[in-house]
């Protein structure tokens, strides 16, 4: 349950350590005023909503409030000058799904252009973006660029059109064909947008990580699922894409769609895991027994080689979006962990230009 190029006494928490102070000195360069506009925007500045019955409806989200960008022309943005400060801007966006709903989501583009990592953070059940600033911030120190969309049904995502009229949707009567739309619908609307980012040079689509907390890791490993059994058309690559995942907290169904039934495909438990959870959290026990059934499925294939496989238990009973924002350290290993995996693997994956 080593991380690759760690020795058995090397765990990731002693690699964190050792590179806290070069993630300190990036973190000095981040612009203050861009982060206190952020903060102070209302989908952004609200702290994470306590947890809720299943059946208790979600607090209503704000709208968000608009960060200027800079302005691109079709064009990836500029690099920043040697002693230049690196400023982080938001993005929010309308996306649209095959099936017509419209989706919230909020972008952070990267100006690493070509060399940007893409990340899909994927929302717990009931949950929103709002949680996720601090882990958004620190992806993007590390030369991400990060997407945040709000699934149907949940923060400024909640209404649906049918015969030209508004109609919430009922997350109590939502079922499993509905888990099915967010993987395939919601999920591919997504990978849309990063699609066009893509082509016009402002990140790499073929080194994806997708980070899931709670009931998202099931969302965002079914859908790592399809990506890689998506067949390529000639020479066009349309696939394959994920290259890494993050499960935080991860639950083990969500509507009758199982987490463990995606370790029946033949390529998700070849690519890096990072699970984290909290020991004393009621996800422990099956976030445990799943990493141990992807640890032996990679050391059957592998002849006992775990390489990126990282599991983190931290001694916490907080799960989801309190764990990533109230352990501290937490978000600073999921990012060395993509830092580690793609960003520093850049030659690994290289940029393909989409039809």
């Amino acid at each position: 349950m080593h991380a690759p190029g760690l020795t058995p006494s090397t765990t990731p928490t002693q690699l964190l350590m050792n590179t806290q102070n070069r993630l300190a000195k990036i973190a000095a360069f981040c612009a203050l005023p861009i982060l206190v506009a952020l903060i102070a925007s209302p989908a952004f500045s609200q702290p994470p909503p306590p947890p809720v019955s299943p059946i208790a409806p979600p607090a209503t989200a704000q709208p968000p409030a608009v960060v200027p960008t800079p302005t691109r022309n079709g064009k990836p943005a500029s690099p920043p000058r040697p002693g230049e400060k690196r400023e982080m801007t938001m993005e929010p966006l309308e996306l649209v799904t095959r099936d017509g709903v419209k989706l919230r989501a909020f972008y952070f583009p990267s100006d690493k252009g070509k060399e940007a990592v893409p990340v899909i953070i994927c929302h717990e059940w009931q949950g929103q973006a709002s949680p996720y600033q601090k882990l958004v911030k620190q992806l993007w120190d590390a030369g991400c660029a990060v997407i945040v969309p709000e699934f149907r049904g949940h923060g400024g995502s909640r209404e649906f059109e049918v015969n030209g009229k508004k109609v919430a949707f009922d997350l109590a009567r939502m079922s499993k064909l509905d888990v099915g739309k967010i993987i395939t619908g919601d999920m591919e609307a997504v990978k849309k947008f990063l699609r066009k980012e893509n082509n016009d040079g402002r990140l790499n689509l073929n080194s994806l990580a997708l980070v899931g907390i709670r009931e998202g890791a099931i969302i965002a490993a079914h859908w790592a699922v399809a990506d890689w059994n998506f067949p390529s058309v000639g020479a066009m690559k349309q696939g394959q894409d994920v290259k890494a995942i993050v499960l935080v907290s991860p639950e083990k169904i969500l509507k009758g769609v199982s987490l463990d039934e995606t370790l029946q495909d033949r390529f998700l438990w070849q690519l890096p895991f990072y699970v984290v959870v909290g020991r004393g959290s009621e996800q422990f026990g099956d976030a445990d027994r799943f990493f141990k059934r992807l640890e032996t499925m990679r050391k059957r294939a592998g002849r006992g080689a775990t390489d990126g496989l990282w599991l983190e238990p931290v001694q916490t009973s907080l799960s989801g979006p309190a764990l990533i924002n109230e352990v501290p350290g937490v978000a600073e290993k999921i990012t060395l962990f993509i830092k580690k995996e793609l960003v520093d693997q850049a030659k690994s994956f290289p940029y393909v230009e989409r039809d």
